[in-house]
């Protein structure tokens, strides 16, 4: 804790003499995170995984079924 409050402290008294010597501080792009794109990444990447597993469902139930015709007609069962 004592490390936190003093690199703050540290921080918060070079961000005063920063601007005591007339230079704006302008805020970077990366000191800010958008959590409204990071949710809507999050949604069209679950939205593409399940458009995924939909697929993947229907060809293994394509499969599934060929395996049971083809079990089928090597015992004779038609």
């Amino acid at each position: 804790m004592a490390t936190s409050y003093a690199d703050s402290a540290q921080a918060r008294e070079w961000d005063r003499r920063y601007d005591d010597w007339g230079r704006p501080r302008a805020p970077k792009a990366e000191d800010f995170h958008d959590y409204e794109a990071a949710a809507l990444k999050r949604t069209q990447l679950q939205a593409e995984r399940e458009a995924q597993e939909k697929l993947e469902l229907q060809a293994r139930a394509k499969r599934v079924a060929a395996a049971v015709v083809a079990y089928g007609e090597f015992w004779g069962l038609k």
